[in-house]
């Protein structure tokens, strides 16, 4: 069931009101995002920004927020600026109900934004905009992956995901999250389960284009055929890069024996099918609209009114149909399930 603005806790309707704020200010906002270093939790980030200044610039952002009488705020500040700089994020925010003075100068003296109660007791909240992050995690949380996760539950995989945004904004979390987007894709074609896998489906999508746009700005002036050549061997060989992959292989082969030898596994990988998002993304015309992109998927997931593919808009539905044909998944067939 749904909840409305009565049924949201304090912190988690104050949260909402930033989310939507932070929205109609043109930033993609995520909220709740656990910040993990290999497959340890470190802590959580209240709400995510990622902002789009230009072609060569973006702007990561860590908000944290107290919506509390005591927010021992002072305590905040200095930990929600370690946060940026343990994340190499551009910028930090502190959100609370406190309105003194010095909370003000001290933020300002340790360049830290601050948001604080005279802000947010002006936000506005339309519970009829879209859903919460309670009511999304709600609409998924019944169902898991017995086989292809090993019994992980459809919340830990959206988090998994929503994760990656905090520290893996390169082609290894890009490439990590394609195995989870194949996993949603096919989950739709279930009859019992489509609603919530496309929902999941539009969310991931957002989180890895929205990876892209982050990755592209660095290459976005190179010549052509290098800026294809990086994407290329992005898709294929991810962070380590080819020759990386390459070392890797050799040594593990000569190490386990195999009878497969060094120079098939090489081949295999580079017979792959990445040239189809290499071909898609390598368009420059694609990347300037990657970060709205991401944006309207992200507002597809969280629709109250379930959005059909078929019925998305152009640029939209191109990028959804590019990963149909990398997961080898028909098209005619995949639309006509929506239609049933």
């Amino acid at each position: 069931m749904e909840q409305d603005q009565t049924a949201l806790l304090k912190g988690e309707l104050m949260e909402e009101k930033l989310r939507q704020y932070f929205l109609n200010s043109g930033y993609y906002v995520s909220r709740s995002v656990k910040y993990n270093y290999k497959e340890h939790e470190i802590t959580d980030v209240d709400i995510f920004l990622y902002g789009r200044l230009s072609s060569l610039s973006r702007e990561r952002i860590n908000v944290d927020l107290k919506n509390k009488k005591n927010p021992k705020v002072f305590e905040r500040i200095p930990w929600t600026k370690g946060i940026q700089k343990l994340l190499g994020f551009e910028n930090c925010i502190v959100a609370t109900m406190d309105k003194r003075e010095v909370v003000r100068d001290f933020c300002s003296k340790n360049d830290v934004i601050l948001l604080d109660g005279s802000f947010l007791q002006k936000l506005p909240f339309n519970p009829n905009e879209r859903m919460t992050e309670e009511d999304f995690v709600a609409k998924i949380a019944e169902f898991k992956s017995f086989k292809t996760f090993y019994n992980v539950n459809w919340k830990n995989l959206y988090e998994t995901s929503k994760s990656r945004l905090m520290n893996e904004m390169d082609f290894s979390g890009f490439n990590s999250n394609l195995a989870q987007l194949k996993y949603f894709y096919l989950k739709c074609l279930e009859k019992q389960k489509k609603e919530a896998a496309l929902r999941c489906t539009y969310l991931i999508l957002s989180h890895s284009i929205l990876m892209l746009d982050y990755i592209l700005k660095d290459v976005a002036f190179l010549e052509p055929s290098l800026r294809r050549e990086t994407l290329s061997d992005g898709f294929k060989f991810g962070n380590l890069g080819r020759e990386g992959v390459n070392r890797t292989i050799d040594l593990a082969v000569k190490i386990a024996k195999s009878s497969l030898t060094a120079s098939s596994i090489k081949k295999q990988i580079e017979t792959n099918a990445t040239e189809i998002l290499t071909d898609f993304f390598i368009k420059a015309d694609v990347s300037k609209k990657l970060f709205s992109w991401a944006i309207e998927f992200e507002k597809m997931a969280f629709s109250k009114t379930l959005i059909l593919p078929d019925t998305i808009e152009v640029g939209c539905k191109s990028v959804f149909m590019v990963f149909l044909d990398y997961f080898e998944i028909n098209r005619k067939g995949y639309f006509e399930i929506f239609s049933i």
